[in-house]
Formats: C-alpha cells, sequence, structure tokens
C-alpha cells in the first residue's frame, strides 16, 4: 500500500456479512493499531463464484490521511474479525502488507 493514495481493499466471505451482530477489520502497525473499519463503513456485494456458488464481496476506500497515519518502515498487520448472531466470534488469519512512501507528505485537495 501506498502512503497518501486511496486504495479500495476488499475481503471477501462465503457468508452474508450483513448478517454479522459486528464486523471488525484491524490494521496494526507493531503494537499500535493504526486504523479500524466496522461493517457500516463497508460496501456488500453478492457476486457468482463458481468454486463456492455465492460469495460476497465487503469493500471500502481508504482516504489520503488513513493511509498517511501508516510507517514505512514497519509491516502493517491485517486481520477481519466477526461476531455472529449466536454470540460465536470468528477471526480470520492475519495478512501482512509493505507500505510504500511518497515524496510528499502533502494531502492533495
Amino acid at each position: 500500500m501506498v502512503r497518501l493514495t486511496t486504495p479500495i481493499h476488499s475481503f471477501s466471505f462465503e457468508t452474508d456479512p450483513s448478517l454479522y451482530e459486528r464486523l471488525l477489520i484491524t490494521y496494526k502497525q507493531g503494537r499500535k493499531i493504526v486504523l479500524e473499519k466496522e461493517k457500516d463503513d463497508l460496501v456488500i456485494e453478492e457476486r457468482a463464484d463458481p468454486q463456492v456458488e455465492r460469495i460476497w464481496i465487503a469493500s471500502f476506500k481508504l482516504t489520503q490521511e488513513e493511509t498517511k497515519a501508516f510507517n514505512v518502515n514497519t509491516p502493517v498487520q491485517i486481520q477481519v474479525r466477526a461476531l455472529m448472531a449466536d454470540g460465536t466470534a470468528l477471526a480470520s488469519e492475519m495478512y501482512t502488507i509493505a507500505i510504500a512512501d511518497v515524496l510528499n507528505d502533502e494531502v492533495l485537495i
């Protein structure tokens, strides 16, 4: 991910995430949580998938200010957690991405 850009991050689900009681996507660098997104922040779309019949994609666009908050020298860990209506709590595996820098730290407007 490049700092001060507006990437779209997408996550796939085999069940409809709009039915979850709570959905939390956490971005962490070192010991610090830099960013969290909740269910209300997501756009959820249902799509056909030949392997699993149906799949749901939850996505959101990060802002320049959000990506500016990440440090270049530390990888970012990302994890999705969900709370089901029956109280079952789920967690995805952790994904790690690198952060690339820009030459100018100005937020473009």
